[in-house]
């Protein structure tokens, strides 16, 4: 099926989907970091300046921040801008992948689903690492359980990459998910560890250990069980563009203005998300406008991503005080 001829009532259902799961990304963003707290306990949504339960009316993505203007019920407490536009981004993701890939057969299900999958995963680690510096185990360890779990069980995540067979498609799909960790996280371990030697003196002198986290390696790793070995080194180095294009034109020394936008997060998501639109073009040559029109959608969503980052920070809101975690 043709990309162009995507349903635009799936892809509609796909935004209203995404923001659902962008609520819920919220729930992960503020409590994952968080001692104390988990994405089950409390079972309610509370309001972190007066801790509150918030009511399900209160809770309707988008909407109820509109109707509530921004602010908490009980304590009139304002409501951080990211909220709403975590919702917003993970809703305007999924109904991308939706018209990219529509799910007409179980495969390309597969495929939206593994799509969806690293785009939520995109966002809450991106704002997890910029407010607090860390990306959590809780979701690279699992991810990567899920992330070989799904090319085990569906290979046509796959297929073309480097390890995959057709001969035998299950068993070789998994070594093409292990062939995309190892590249992923190898070649961050292998940064990290040039960037050591290179760095060494400065490193010392700042009393810091690791010119590269450990988290940033599992981080690739996880994204290289679904993306595979040479789609993972290709966002790494798209995402690398991104950030050299920011920094020549002067874009960087903005962002420089905030010190927690100095991370790996902002180089390398826009990166994954393009390739993950991007991947997977069908037979070209029979729908030569479906490249163009991947390209230049993926493009937009990249400066959406790194716009909607721009917003948020500009904010000022103290995180942990505002808003509420879902």
């Amino acid at each position: 099926m043709d990309v162009l001829g995507s349903s635009w009532s799936g892809v509609l259902l796909a935004g209203l989907l995404g923001l659902s799961v962008g609520s819920f990304a919220n729930v992960v963003i503020y409590r994952t970091p968080r001692d104390g707290l988990s994405v089950l306990r409390p079972a309610r949504s509370f309001c972190p300046s007066c801790s509150a339960p918030i009511a399900w009316r209160d809770n309707v993505p988008l909407l109820s921040w509109l109707l509530l203007g921004g602010r908490c019920r009980s304590c009139r407490a304002s409501i951080g801008l990211r909220y709403p536009a975590v919702e917003l981004l993970i809703g305007a993701l999924f109904a991308a992948a939706w018209w990219r890939m529509p799910p007409v057969n179980v495969d390309a299900g597969v495929r939206l689903f593994a799509a969806w999958l690293l785009a939520f995963c995109c966002v809450t680690v991106t704002l997890i690492d910029l407010e607090h510096l860390i990306i959590p185990d809780a979701i690279t360890y699992p991810g990567m359980a899920v992330g070989l779990a799904l090319s085990l069980a569906a290979p046509v995540l796959h297929v073309g990459h480097a390890g995959y067979r057709e001969a035998s498609p299950h068993g070789t799909s998994l070594m093409a998910g292990i062939f995309g960790l190892l590249a992923g996280g190898g070649s961050l371990f292998l940064v990290g560890q040039l960037g050591n030697l290179m760095l060494r003196r400065r490193l010392k002198e700042a009393g810091v250990q690791d010119a590269m986290g450990w988290g940033d390696v599992k981080w690739m790793a996880f994204t290289g069980t679904l993306l595979g070995a040479s789609s993972v080194l290709s966002a790494i180095l798209v995402g690398c563009f991104v950030g050299a294009v920011a920094g020549l034109t002067g874009f960087g020394v903005f962002l420089g203005r905030f010190p927690r936008w100095n991370s790996w997060d902002l180089v390398t998501r826009p990166g994954e998300l393009f390739v993950t639109l991007a991947d997977h073009v069908q037979d070209p040559l029979a729908h030569p406008r479906a490249i163009g029109v991947t390209l230049m959608m993926a493009g937009l969503f990249v400066i959406a991503y790194l716009m909607f980052f721009v917003l948020t920070s500009l904010s000022h809101e103290p995180r942990a005080a505002t808003g509420t975690d879902d």
